[in-house]
């Protein structure tokens, strides 16, 4: 027995002891491993990897830690890319800290994003603006990218800047531009430039990078304002051609004059023809939405038009969104043309009230003969439709490749029953996913046995393989 304790309590005792001394050298272990392994010492491929998975400013903050930190934060695979996505906070202080990492390790950039993503305040704008053109100059004269995102720079045109500065935005742009030589991809969103200034900047881009460029992105890449045809004439010269891009396999923009210019100042005739070499270009996804530009600006393309690119770019394939609250016969036949490799159609027709029946849609594109391309169809048809087995089971017989088909309708889901058995009995061989939502059903008493028989009719089409789904709502 241990002195002073009794006899019954000196197990529990030991016990404790022996816990709180086995605890005690685990914590002076921990100690001692924590002396010889420090933070600082961590291996550069697990810091590395923290590095590419935090935002830019953890980034920074991590490379305050210590030494190592820092060398790592300026290494070439950390530095590679790049966003520039000024924060309020940092457009507040005197100094900008990220230009300061900028002017360091630009040298190291490949892959660059821009994006104005601030409280639109006046003082904050103006300050926004002097940062970016000063990126724009330190980019010039340090980095050779492979990449460059603009996104979202009409925020920040229009009434919130003065033209001088605009001008000067548009010059740091067409500077930075021109001094890349090996720009694979180059995107621009949403940036609203005046035609004349898109036309330089696609001219600054194309000029020394058209060896180069392989994928190029104008989403609302400028606004069309001008009355002067003479002028846009004029600037629509200066345009690149595809036959000016040898290297150039997608291109991704809104339809305007800017792409108007670049198909049909393509020369069709035979001696071209006979003397052209065929281009790479595989992939034009082109978009249109009336809210954005009227078809009364533009001019229009001819079947002819597309046959020489066909000619020029022989994998190319189309990729065609139309998004419009006026469905008029003349809209689908100034956009859909024969000649023309429409490989996904995404067709929204967002008015209520009044637009062509769906079956003049259909008609035109089998006399386009778009149905032998056809390989996705998205369809969004605010207008009733009277029949789906009548009006769809002729024309999707007719697309022996169409591979994906997405239908939202409302109103009437009447011959839907007629168009699923269908496809248990002679679905389209190429048909493997479909999706269709039907929404604002009028009838809502037959609901309940609407539901049973799709239910029975869908399960029986995933068995036979088929990957659908069709949804409801009242």
């Amino acid at each position: 027995m241990m002195d002073g304790f009794p006899a019954k309590i000196y197990p529990t005792l030991r016990i404790l002891l022996d816990k709180r001394t086995a605890k005690s050298r685990a914590l002076q272990d921990r100690e001692e491993h924590d002396k010889e392994v420090q933070w600082c010492d961590l291996p550069f491929p697990a810091l590395e990897k923290i590095y590419s998975s935090v935002s830019r400013n953890d980034k920074l903050n991590m490379s305050l830690v210590c030494r190592n930190w820092s060398e790592g934060f300026y290494s070439p695979s950390v530095c590679k890319t790049f966003r520039f996505d000024l924060t309020n906070s940092q457009l507040s202080k005197d100094t900008c800290p990220v230009l300061k990492s900028v002017r360091k390790c630009s040298s190291m950039f490949r892959h660059v994003e821009i994006e104005c993503n601030f409280d639109m305040k006046e003082r904050l704008i103006e300050i926004w603006c002097r940062h970016f053109i000063e990126f724009l100059q330190i980019l010039a004269s340090n980095s050779q990218l492979h990449s460059v995102k603009f996104r979202d720079l009409d925020l920040c045109f229009g009434p919130r800047i003065d033209t001088p500065t605009y001008n000067n935005i548009c010059r740091a742009i067409g500077d930075f531009l021109g001094s890349q030589r090996h720009l694979k991809r180059a995107e621009f969103h949403y940036c609203s430039f005046g035609f004349s200034e898109g036309v330089e900047l696609l001219r600054k881009l194309t000029e020394h990078n058209w060896q180069s460029l392989t994928h190029l992105v104008l989403q609302e890449f400028f606004r069309y304002e001008s009355n002067d045809k003479e002028q846009v004439s004029n600037d629509a010269q200066k345009l690149p051609t595809f036959a000016d891009l040898p290297s150039l396999r997608t291109l991704e923009m809104d339809y305007s004059l800017i792409f108007e210019n670049m198909i049909a100042s393509q020369s069709p005739d035979i001696q071209t023809i006979k003397s052209c070499q065929t281009r790479v270009l595989s992939k034009i996804i082109l978009n249109y939405y009336n809210d954005f530009m009227e078809i009364e600006g533009c001019r229009g393309l001819t079947s002819t038009d597309w046959w020489f690119l066909k000619i020029l770019c022989p994998d190319l394939q189309v990729e065609l969104s139309i998004t419009t609250n006026s469905a008029t016969r003349r809209l689908v036949e100034f956009f859909i043309l024969p000649n023309m490799p429409v490989t996904r159609l995404d067709y929204k027709n967002e008015d209520f009230e009044t637009g062509i029946e769906i079956n003049v849609l259909f008609e035109h594109l089998l006399t386009c003969k778009t149905n032998e391309h056809l390989v996705a169809f998205h369809l969004e048809w605010m207008w009733p439709i009277q029949d789906l087995s009548s009006t769809f089971i002729p024309f999707l017989q007719a697309c022996r490749k169409l591979k994906c088909l997405e239908l939202f309708i409302v109103y009437s889901a009447r011959g839907i029953e007629v168009l699923l058995e269908s496809w248990l009995e002679n679905r389209p061989e190429s048909l493997e996913k479909v999706i269709i939502d039907i929404s604002e059903l009028e009838d809502e008493d037959d609901f309940p046995s609407l539901m049973n028989f799709t239910t029975e009719y869908v399960s029986l089409l995933k068995l036979a393989g088929l990957n659908i789904r069709v949804d409801f709502h009242s």
